[in-house]
């Protein structure tokens, strides 16, 4: 049984691939199209818009069940939307005030609530409606970084010494990012078939490449797949990180315009492109300059037309992490190595004994906030505590030896 209101993709002119939410009747929810409208138009990626649509249908389906017209919600609405998520049976007919087992996590929560905030925010902006029903308060700008309402920046308090934080928010607990080691990566990357040659498999080596790149530049997927040639500096071993809101494959850096950066890779990972790109790619013979193309040759699209030298999606890197990862047991997506790239980073600065470069480490995995970076990856583990200290120790045993 379809649940109302539901998410549908259009193919629209000027904006690309787009996602939207429809009642039963199959019309569009008209606000909710327009806002993610305007979130295209402002050069937002597919994947973020279809996250706001995504969220936003939960929100939805709360004024759907209970007769809500998003137009007249106030306050009390959106925390009885609040207590409706937190509650595992929401679907029952009654929502219950008792906090139980959550199948939603607290960080989705606060995710969703965003959304409607952001909503809001925009029919305010618009003048679809005078005043918004999401409440904030004024918090210290210093409390902001250390909490996780991304968007409160854009909410300026009455003093100038303060932000706006939606005042419906759970607290999150504290998540240490999951990693892959050394000795499972190398069982993952391993599994994948290579010929005894670049071309004897070519879509074998451009795998294995491309699992490189991703834990040793702490890339993510969207970026990798939405490079082109030009973007390749073997000059200054490393390739550029640029937005460019028209590739085929719909992959795009999530930075935005004007936020381009350079990354540097290991020479190792920088001789395998090179190889890459003279024996394997260039074979190929592709019609664009994309980095990352299609080399089956009998491979088809949707459409059935064939997809051979055409770049490649983010779907098909997917479906290849799925399948090494049933077949070796190690469960491995992009972004893992992403962030397994950027808490050895930061374990390197404790092994030295030295302080964290948060500001170098931001720039690298191009994060717009220093307060991002420094969120997701403080929380590491013990042994990183125990190392750290034992660090100190060492540093303070030769300073008392001079003396």
């Amino acid at each position: 049984m379809d649940i109302f209101p539901k998410m549908v993709v259009a193919q629209v002119p000027h904006l690309g691939r787009m996602f939207y939410l429809v009642d039963e009747q199959l019309d569009f929810v008209t606000e909710v199209k327009e806002f993610l409208n305007w979130k295209a138009a402002t050069k937002r990626a597919p994947a973020t818009i279809e996250a706001y649509c995504y969220r936003l249908s939960w929100y939805y389906r709360f004024l759907s069940r209970y007769g809500l017209d998003a137009l007249k919600v106030e306050p009390p609405d959106l925390t009885e939307f609040l207590l409706w998520l937190c509650n595992p049976h929401r679907d029952a007919s009654a929502t219950s005030g008792i906090r139980q087992a959550n199948p939603i996590q607290e960080t989705s929560i606060n995710l969703i609530l965003q959304a409607v905030g952001a909503l809001y925010h925009f029919l305010v902006r618009r003048g679809t409606l005078i005043s918004s029903p999401v409440v904030y308060e004024n918090v210290p700008k210093s409390q902001w970084l250390i909490e996780r309402d991304l968007m409160a920046h854009t909410r300026k308090g009455e003093t100038g010494q303060s932000i706006q934080r939606m005042e419906l928010k759970l607290r999150e607990p504290d998540c240490i990012p999951l990693t892959v080691s050394d000795t499972d990566f190398k069982i993952f990357v391993d599994s994948i078939h290579m010929g005894g040659e670049p071309n004897g498999d070519p879509s074998g080596f451009r795998d294995r490449l491309l699992c490189l790149m991703l834990k040793e530049g702490g890339l993510r997927i969207g970026e990798l797949l939405g490079m082109h040639m030009e973007d390749l500096d073997f000059g200054r071993g490393g390739v550029h990180v640029r937005f460019r809101a028209d590739n085929e494959n719909l992959a795009r850096a999530k930075s935005g315009y004007g936020r381009d950066r350079f990354v540097h890779l290991p020479f190792a990972v920088m001789s395998m492109l090179d190889l890459y790109i003279t024996e394997v790619w260039i074979e190929a013979n592709p019609e664009k300059d994309y980095l990352w193309i299609v080399f089956k040759k009998d491979a088809k699209g949707r459409e059935g037309n064939v997809t051979y030298g055409s770049p490649l999606a983010i779907a098909s890197v997917e479906k290849m992490f799925q399948h090494y990862s049933k077949k070796t047991g190690i469960h491995i997506h992009p972004h893992l190595l992403r962030h397994t790239h950027a808490t050895e980073l930061v374990r390197s600065y404790l092994r030295d004994g030295e302080s964290v470069d948060w500001k170098f480490i931001q720039e690298r995995l191009g994060h717009a906030s220093v307060v991002t970076t420094m969120k997701i990856y403080t929380h590491l583990t013990k042994g990183d505590f125990r190392l750290a200290y034992e660090r100190y120790e060492q540093k303070k045993e030769k300073i008392n030896a001079r003396h």
